[in-house]
This record gives structure tokens, sequence and C-alpha cells, in this order.
């Protein structure tokens, strides 16, 4: 929720001289300014589970695969206060369901990181969402991991602390036979530490408010295009 309409307008007219050739983005922005970004493969920041019904405020994945959104965000430490578990798998099972592929992201708090609990956690927030669903064929995820006591502050984990942790998620992955997914790194990602976390372990990258900046969008773009040509 950083750009009004108008605001939107101006960052997407300084995308479109950016050069993106070698870089897979998709761009997720608030509902409202769909229409802005329409050009770019388009991906929703959050939906609802049920294609239809009296759920006052909510924009379904029903409604969004008839717009033309590609991709929808689930399970962002800002929506899981306000979502169960269970009702972030049945946003996964109706993303998929409208022929969509889901962004959940999965990450532990502080107070998990300072309990040495984060292999739970993650394996929790993991295997709870694709529980029984069968991603060897046409369903595809990707699995962003945001650690959320990182999100929003100075600095990022150092991309060895990035690379063992998902070394585990493709662990669970594979121990669940997962095989259409790629990875990203969330979590304080800008344009003064991305050439430093670039990574082939690393399939992407989930970029917050660096992304609204004109100046650290372009870097991190730059960068991206000068060390790896395959990441999103």
């Amino acid at each position: 929720m950083f750009l009004t309409h108008d605001e939107a307008v101006v960052l997407k007219n300084d995308m479109d001289n950016m050069n993106f050739s070698n870089v897979d983005l998709i761009v997720c922005p608030s509902f409202l300014n769909f229409d802005v970004f329409k050009n770019y493969n388009l991906g929703a920041q959050n939906c609802h589970y049920e294609n239809k019904g009296p759920y006052t405020g909510e924009v379904s994945a029903y409604d969004l695969n008839l717009r033309g959104v590609k991709y929808v965000i689930v399970g962002h430490s800002d929506r899981r206060k306000y979502d169960t578990l269970d009702e972030i798998k049945n946003k996964v099972l109706a993303i998929l369901k409208n022929n969509m592929i889901p962004i959940l992201c999965i990450g532990e708090t502080k107070i998990d990181k300072e309990l040495r609990r984060t292999s739970d956690i993650l394996k929790k927030q993991l295997l709870t969402a694709i529980d029984k669903i069968d991603f060897q064929n046409e369903n595809k995820i990707i699995i962003a991991y945001e650690p959320v006591w990182a999100i929003g502050g100075e600095q990022s984990l150092s991309k060895d602390e990035i690379e063992d942790t998902l070394k585990y998620i493709k662990k669970l992955l594979k121990q669940n036979n997962v095989l259409n997914y790629k990875i990203l790194y969330g979590g304080s990602v800008n344009d003064k530490n991305i050439c430093s976390i670039l990574s082939n372990d690393i399939d992407g990258y989930l970029i917050g408010n660096a992304s609204v900046d004109k100046k650290s969008l372009n870097n991190i773009i730059k960068c991206i295009n000068s060390v790896n040509k395959d990441k999103i």
C-alpha cells in the first residue's frame, strides 16, 4: 500500500525505460493499480479462496484470473496475522484451481529465530499449505522465504545463511514430491545488498519497498542483469 494511482503511473513510466530483457519480472500492484501495470506480468498481493459470495471487501482468485492475473502472493507476513494455516491452504488451492501460480511466503519471526524454531516453523507453514496437492504435473508453485524479522530492516541475511535455509526448504519439497517449483528470497532486499546475495541456488527475489523507488529498482535490475541472467 505504498503507491497512489498517480504515483503508480509515474513508476510505470519509469519502468518502461528500464532494461528488463534478462529478468523474468512479476509485478504485484494493489488491486486499484492493476490497470496501470496491465502490460506487465501481473500478480496479486492476496485473494479470497471462494469464487463468489458474501465476503465484503475481498477479491476472489476466480475474478483475478478473469482479469489476466497469473500469480497471487499468499501467506505474506502482513497477511498471516489475519489468515489461519487452513485459510492459506484454501487460497493455494483456489489459486491453482483458477489456473494461476501461488507465490507462497514462509518465514520465521524474531522470537522463532531466537528460540531456534526456524526449521519447525518453515516446515509447518510449507507442508500445511501444500498438503495433498499434486505438484508433479500441471500445478506449479513459487516459494518465497521471507524471515519476518528481516522484513523492512536495514540488513538482509548473508548469502550463506540464505542458501542453507533454501537447501532445507528444497529438501522438504523433494520429500513431498513437489517438482514444479521455484524458490525466492525476500527480506530487506535492496540495491545495497542485492549483488552480495545473488546465487545460483536462489531462483529469484521478492522485493518490497525498494521496488517502488525508481533508483533502487533500476539499480537492482542492473545488478541482476550483470551477474545472473536467469532470475526472477
